[in-house]
C-alpha cells in the first residue's frame, strides 16, 4: 500500500507510505501528506516545483529536521553518517558544509505505521550513529475540520539531541496559486528587513500587490517572547483557508514561496539530553469564512 487515507465527515488527508511517494534525502518519510481536500471539493496541496526534475521533490506537508542544524554532520568525516530524524543515516560526501538540497546517500530507519478509524501513527528508529539515536514518533488524528500531529522524540543514544523541526506547507488553496486574493496573518505582529517587493506588510498581517514573478522568501521577527504561534492563510475571494496552530514558542519565522505555492514556516528549538523525552504538537484547520 503506496497511500493512507484518514477521512472525517469534512476533511481527507492522504499520507505517503514512507519511502513511497517521496525518498529523498531532505524530508521526513513519516507523515508526508501529499493531498488535503475539504468537504470533498476545497484543495490545499501542490508540488514545491511544476517543472519535473526542479527541486528537492516536496509536496503538501513534509516536515523537516536540521535544515541548517544537522545532527552530527560535523563529526563526521567524509564516507562516515550522520543521522537525519525521520530518514535514518546519511552519508557525509564533501568537506563543504551541509547543504539541505543535495542529496545524500541513505540508510533508511526502521518505521513502524499504525493505523485506527481515524488516526495513524508513524514510528521512526533511528539507527545507531557516532553515539546518536532517537526514537521518533509521529500520531495523526483527523476530526471534522481539524487535523493534529503530536510528535514524541525520545533521546535513546549517548549524545544530546540538538536542532530544529518545522512544516514545509506547500500550499496553493484551490489551485488558484498566489496574488492579491491571498491573505496570510500571523498570532504576532510582523517586523523586519529585505520584505520583498511584492509584499503589502500591516502589523500582523502579509497581502499580495500582484502575483509572484520570481521565488520570494522573508524571515520576519515579532515572534519573540511568545509561548505559542499560529498563521492564517486565507483566499479573500472565497473564503477558503486553513491555520496552523503549535504549542511551542517559534525559534525563527519563515515565508518562503512563488507563483503557485506558499509556505509559511515555523520552528522549534529542538535539545534532548540522553534518556529524555521531548513532546510537542501542531494543529491545522481548514475552513470556509461564511
Amino acid at each position: 500500500m503506496n497511500t493512507i487515507t484518514l477521512e472525517s465527515d469534512r476533511l481527507s488527508v492522504v499520507f505517503s507510505s514512507p519511502g513511497a511517494f517521496y525518498a529523498g534525502s531532505r524530508f521526513d518519510w513519516t507523515g508526508f501528506i501529499t493531498d488535503i481536500t475539504l468537504d470533498g471539493k476545497h484543495t490545499f496541496c501542490v508540488d514545491e516545483s511544476l517543472i519535473p526534475g526542479v527541486g528537492t521533490g516536496g509536496r503538501g506537508l513534509c516536515n523537516e529536521f536540521g535544515i541548517h542544524e544537522p545532527i552530527g554532520y560535523d563529526e563526521a568525516q567524509i564516507g562516515e553518517c550522520f543521522p537525519k530524524l525521520g530518514i535514518g543515516l546519511l552519508k557525509r560526501r564533501a568537506p563543504e558544509e551541509y547543504r539541505f538540497w543535495e542529496p545524500y546517500e541513505i540508510t533508511p530507519a526502521l518505521v513502524e505505521v499504525i493505523t485506527k478509524e481515524n488516526r495513524v501513527s508513524f514510528i521512526s528508529n533511528s539507527p545507531e550513529c557516532n553515539g546518536y539515536s532517537a526514537v521518533l514518533r509521529k500520531d495523526f488524528t483527523v476530526e471534522h475540520n481539524l487535523m493534529t500531529v503530536a510528535y514524541s522524540l525520545t533521546n535513546t543514544g549517548k549524545k544530546t539531541l540538538s536542532t530544529t523541526e518545522y512544516i514545509h506547507n506547500f500550499v496553493n488553496i484551490d489551485g488558484k496559486g498566489v496574488g492579491p486574493h491571498t491573505l496570510l496573518s500571523f498570532s504576532f505582529a510582523l517586523h523586519g528587513e529585505a520584505v520583498p517587493e511584492v509584499f503589502t506588510v500591516y502589523e500582523n498581517t502579509i497581502g499580495f500587490k500582484a502575483i509572484p514573478d520570481q521565488e520570494f522568501y522573508w524571515a520576519p521577527k515579532g515572534y519573540e517572547g511568545e509561548k505559542a504561534c499560529s498563521w492564517t492563510l486565507l483566499d479573500k475571494e472565497t473564503g477558503v483557508g486553513l491555520k496552523e496552530s503549535c504549542d511551542f514558542p517559534p525559534l525563527r519565522v519563515g515565508i518562503w514561496g512563488k507563483a503557485h505555492v506558499i509556505s509559511p514556516e515555523l520552528f522549534i528549538d529542538i535539545h534532548v539530553n540522553p534518556g529524555e523525552t521531548l513532546t510537542w504538537t501542531r494543529s491545522y484547520e481548514f475552513f470556509v469564512q461564511k
